[in-house]
């Protein structure tokens, strides 16, 4: 149980001002997600390529096989992220499930990083990714609200915030890219990992001058009995998983593609299962059920936007390497370097966005409005890529600039959607689902990478311009529906005398 010196030292926390105007523990989380922000998309940027270069450079896996395995891992990361917020709600605490998933992450870059890793390097590392989202979940989302009291007008400033400092970090493909071409994919990998310990060591040497008891203890703790059970469980249920599946694929009974579909399947179930546990849950109130009832529609959004986003991750990165001339100013660029794009965008879009709404004030439109719009930005991005398509042919090299304006779309209905998005999801969250709901939400972009690596199924050669079509069409009309309705769903959440 806290002191009373505690509880007014945690409040004086939260009351500071001094790091743009918000709490110096705001401040660490930011720099811990530009940290792992730098990490992440820099890894991401080159895997695909790593994955299906030729051997010795890469593993030598084929083109379809590589984008499948990268719309599974980014399916299955968030999936097994629901694990990772219940320990955090119920285990470690926010924190302490931030410090130890942050930690494991610098090691699965370590593993990657490791000239003569191969194929045991990259399934160790993504492994150890995996299990590094069983301990946190979207623990710094749950984290940063902690910093804040529903009422405060500042919390969605935070993320914010946040949403533009990580994109800062997001920046990295550019220079992991480089670094790759010049001198190999582990050595990129390995700066990922040098910055990914950057970010933990801020963390331990501010944690106990900014943050106070904030967050460190769960807030809703399984008994002792309970805790060391669930531990034990946890800890076979991975070896278990391991051994099997490594079996399965050793013995060619099980192939990447059809594991991908099997868990692309269950990833989007999943999502609806939980909804169904948090809303008909004892520990949840009436009044919580309506609001995250509420939430479902933006929720379906954002798998759809996330469907869309995964297509820039593979199928388009893909394209990008092989279609897009790259020769800029006689010098070709890698084509990793293109997924900075994203970053620079959002830096300047999201900075504007938010600007925006401070601007505006208590004009500005409703949390689902801005989801909604958002949504359609998004759909606009697969509508676009038709275009090149139906211009141009299949031996032809077409202007960088068609990727310029896709990822310019979606990056601006990203501004619109992920602040705004996560804002609402800490808002509707009942007491005893505080972490589990903000990964609920997450995990629609889990649903809309496993969305993708079943598409990835009907792309062929020369389907291009159907495939995008319907894409861009389904998630336009999921954003005009929630646009439409938003004040219902606005009223629905509880927030329609805030201001978003």
């Amino acid at each position: 149980m806290k002191t009373a010196s505690q509880a007014i030292s945690n409040e004086e926390l939260r009351k500071q001002k001094s790091f743009l105007g918000h709490p110096k523990g705001v401040g660490t989380l930011s720099f811990m997600q530009l940290c792992n922000s730098y990490a992440s998309y820099g890894m991401s940027a080159i895997l695909i390529y790593y994955l299906y270069a030729v051997k010795p450079e890469g593993l030598g896996l084929s083109q379809a096989n590589a984008a499948q395995l990268i719309s599974l891992y980014s399916a299955c990361s968030l999936m097994f992220g629901i694990v990772g917020s219940y320990v955090a709600d119920r285990i470690l605490g926010t924190r302490r499930a931030l410090c130890f998933s942050r930690a494991v992450t610098v090691l699965a870059y370590v593993c990657l990083a490791l000239p003569f890793g191969g194929i045991v390097g990259y399934v160790g590392a993504m492994c150890l990714l995996l299990v590094s989202a069983m301990l946190c979940g979207r623990s710094a989302d749950a984290l940063m609200g902690k910093f804040y009291d529903k009422s405060d007008s500042r919390r969605d400033g935070a993320y914010t915030i946040g949403y533009v400092i990580s994109n800062i970090g997001a920046a990295a493909p550019v220079i992991s890219g480089a670094i790759a071409l010049a001198t190999g994919y582990h050595a990129a990998f390995l700066v990922c990992a040098v910055f990914a310990a950057l970010g933990v060591a801020a963390y331990l040497i501010t944690e106990k001058k900014f943050f106070g008891t904030i967050g460190y203890e769960p807030d809703d703790p399984l008994s002792a009995d309970k805790k060391k059970s669930f531990i034990v469980k946890m800890i076979a249920a991975i070896v278990v998983a391991i051994a099997v599946f490594a079996v399965l694929f050793i013995s060619g009974i099980l192939t990447i593609g059809v594991f991908s579909n099997v868990i692309s399947t269950a990833a989007i179930f999943i999502p609806i299962v939980y909804f169904v546990i948090i809303i008909t849950s004892p520990k949840t109130q009436k009044e919580e059920k309506t609001r995250v009832a509420n939430l479902i529609p933006a929720f379906i959004c954002n798998c759809f936007a996330m469907l869309v986003w995964t297509q820039s991750t593979s199928i388009l990165a893909i394209f990008t390497e092989q279609r897009v001339d790259r020769v800029i100013f006689g010098m070709e660029i890698s084509a990793a370097s293109f997924q900075t794009l994203p970053a620079v965008f959002a830096i300047f879009l999201g900075a504007v966005v938010g600007s925006l709404w401070s601007v505006l004030g208590k004009r500005q439109p409703l949390a689902p409005a801005k989801i909604g719009i958002g949504t359609i930005l998004w759909g606009c991005g697969p509508l676009f890529m038709t275009l090149p398509f139906m211009l141009y042919g299949a031996a032809d090299k077409v202007s960088p600039l068609w990727i310029v304006v896709f990822y310019l779309l979606i990056i601006l209905g990203e501004a619109f959607t992920s602040p705004v998005g996560y804002s609402c999801a800490s808002i509707v969250a009942p007491q005893a689902f505080a972490t589990q709901m903000i990964t609920v939400w997450s995990m629609s972009q889990s649903t809309g990478a496993a969305l993708n690596t079943l598409a990835v199924n009907f792309y062929k050669e020369g389907s291009e311009v159907p495939f995008f079509l319907v894409i861009g069409l389904i998630t336009c009309a999921a954003g005009l529906i929630v646009l439409i309705f938003g004040k219902k769903i606005a009223a629905g959440m509880g927030m329609l005398e805030k201001t978003e």
